[in-house]
């Protein structure tokens, strides 16, 4: 559509056309944030990626806190030693913080309170040749985190830039975690205690290819099989030996079997250590694996069965031989499915009518994903999660992002940001505010 489209009022159109004046900043910004390596929880690129958002989120107004991580289970940490878990471990290392920059305009109106929500972390690792962001010619650009999601970060710092210099004031949250690759488990109680008491949630995970929009994911959740068994030498002395990986071989094929992916059960093992040398009997074992779910009952289904599977597989090889290796089973579920909802879909709605206004369909989708709009949701937020950049390569070294995608998200996140707080989200009235211009 053209700048003079009915669907796109004057003060939304001084918006896109500033947006589109911004687009070497958009993209100056994004090599910046590229550069900074933020994989694989390295602390010195997540402490610059903090400080340098918390000090453009004051230069607007906001009140930016920096509230400490939880320590998450040690046993989610995969190692390929033979040191054992022990039971309520933590991860000694201090965890990285969670960033919360609140807005509240202060004039005391009801209006609607949006949280924005991203992450700083990427899943490339610090150091290699995959360390900035390059043209590739046709409008496109690679690098690590460049759609997934420092794209997103520019998509919702600029669009706050552009209304705060516009004259624009709403009220607005913005929470970025620091491991969100890595489950959320640093951040996710502070994410939820925040996320309460607002009316929508808007993430900024990267666009589906064809600029779908995600309504609707599923769940996720992470497990750990170890098996302790009994070493000895094969030469010498193989049957006083208990394999803790002919143990964890057989559990693995129990819990695998629960999956059923045309129900929505999906169940992945992998990776598995176990044993140091191949002439000795491996006395310890283990395997981390991952699942995901469409709606509660099937998330504590599948958790359930899991102990259920791992207890029985145990009684049953100490009933055969009470020496008999050992198999135990942790589980941590913490990201429930988000489901599509009425108020999922009006949000939705929203979105959808600025993107067409814009020119750009925007057809709804589900995925198997899950990101911290599951979280948002499940603290009673209706949330879109996918308001990001568009591109492809997501979580490859060939990561990429089409340029353009950088003004055209940020307008759209700047026209809805104004609509709700001008129109109101469900029982939540427009604030009436003054519009710049009217």
């Amino acid at each position: 559509m053209t700048s003079t489209s009915p669907s796109l009022d004057t003060f939304e159109i001084r918006i896109r056309e500033a947006m589109r004046s911004r687009q070497a900043l958009l993209e100056r910004d994004l090599a910046e944030l590229v550069a900074i390596p933020t994989g694989q929880d390295h602390r010195p690129g997540l402490s610059r990626m903090h400080d340098l958002f918390a000090v453009r989120l004051r230069a607007l107004g906001a009140e930016v806190e920096s509230i400490p991580g939880r320590a998450r289970p040690a046993w989610l940490e995969i190692r390929t030693g033979t040191d054992t878990h022990e039971e309520g471990d933590v991860v000694s290392v201090e965890p990285p913080p969670t960033l919360v920059a609140t807005f509240r305009v202060g004039d005391e109106v009801a209006a609607a309170r949006p949280i924005l929500c991203g992450h700083f972390d990427t899943v490339h690792p610090p150091n290699g040749p995959f360390q900035s962001m390059n043209s590739i010619g046709e409008g496109r650009a690679t690098g690590p985190g460049v759609m997934d999601m420092k794209g997103g970060l520019v998509v919702m710092l600029s669009a706050l830039e552009v209304l705060a210099e516009l004259g624009r004031t709403t009220d607005w949250t913005v929470v970025i975690v620091p491991d969100e690759e890595t489950g959320t488990y640093h951040s996710e109680r502070t994410l939820v205690e925040v996320a309460r008491g607002h009316d929508v949630g808007l993430v900024f995970e990267p666009a589906l290819a064809d600029g779908s929009l995600v309504v609707e994911r599923m769940g996720s959740g992470s497990f750990m099989i170890e098996s302790h068994g009994r070493a000895a030498h094969v030469g010498r002395a193989f049957t006083d030996g208990r394999s803790a990986v002919v143990a964890l071989a057989r559990a693995i094929v129990e819990v695998s079997a629960l999956a059923d992916p045309e129900r929505g059960r999906i169940v992945n093992i992998g990776p598995m250590h176990g044993g140091g040398v191949t002439n000795a009997v491996p006395h310890h074992a283990r395997a981390w694996g991952n699942v995901r779910y469409p709606d509660p009952e099937t998330q504590r289904a599948l958790e359930a069965e899991i102990h259920d599977a791992i207890a029985g597989l145990d009684a049953s090889l100490k009933g055969t031989d009470p020496e008999a290796a050992s198999v135990a089973v942790r589980t941590s579920f913490i990201r429930p499915a988000k489901p599509e909802t009425p108020k999922v879909l009006a949000l939705a709605e929203r979105a959808r009518e600025i993107s067409e206004a814009m020119g750009h369909p925007m057809p709804f989708a589900s995925t198997g994903g899950a990101c911290d709009g599951n979280l948002l949701q499940a603290a009673g937020v209706p949330t879109i999660d996918t308001l990001g950049v568009r591109g492809g390569g997501m979580h490859r070294p060939d990561e990429f992002i089409e340029l353009a995608s950088l003004a055209e998200r940020a307008t759209l996140l700047a026209v809805l940001l104004h609509r709700l707080d001008r129109d109101g989200f469900g029982d939540r009235g427009g604030s009436s505010r003054r519009i710049p211009g009217d």
